[in-house]
């Protein structure tokens, strides 16, 4: 059950900002298919070393064991179309939770909605 949508609608070239928190108890494999991200942070922590290096890393999966949290930033690809926007996909790879308890397909997953450039305003509100 998700109360709050979880759809993702930008840009093409916008730069987006994901927050991921494991707050079950199963290892979870988050992926954005066809788009790579940038993760910034880890267990609210900046990926950064002792004397300041940038150690953030490009990927389109993340790994994620009970309890921890990652930052990942993305920038929307161009737009291909032809219908109004493009789609990709953002969900858990463990397939063994990509189920609704017996009611088919479903678990972590949602769109990543990635319209023209200046399609959308800005975002007002978080969604809701």
């Amino acid at each position: 059950y998700q109360p709050n949508s979880s759809l993702m609608q930008c840009n093409a070239g916008e730069r987006v900002l994901l927050r991921f928190a494991n707050l079950g108890y199963a290892h979870a494999s988050m992926t954005l298919a066809g788009i790579k991200m940038r993760v910034v942070g880890e267990d609210a922590t900046p990926r950064r070393g002792r004397d300041g290096t940038d150690t953030s890393y490009v990927t389109n999966s993340i790994s994620m064991s009970a309890g921890q949290s990652f930052d990942a930033i993305f920038e929307a690809p161009a737009y291909t179309g032809p219908g109004p926007y493009d789609t990709y996909i953002l969900y858990n790879r463990n397939y063994r939770a990509a189920n609704n308890l017996g009611g088919g397909y479903g678990g972590q997953m949602t769109e990543v909605r990635v319209f023209p450039a200046g399609t959308l305003g800005p975002q007002a509100l978080p969604n809701t």
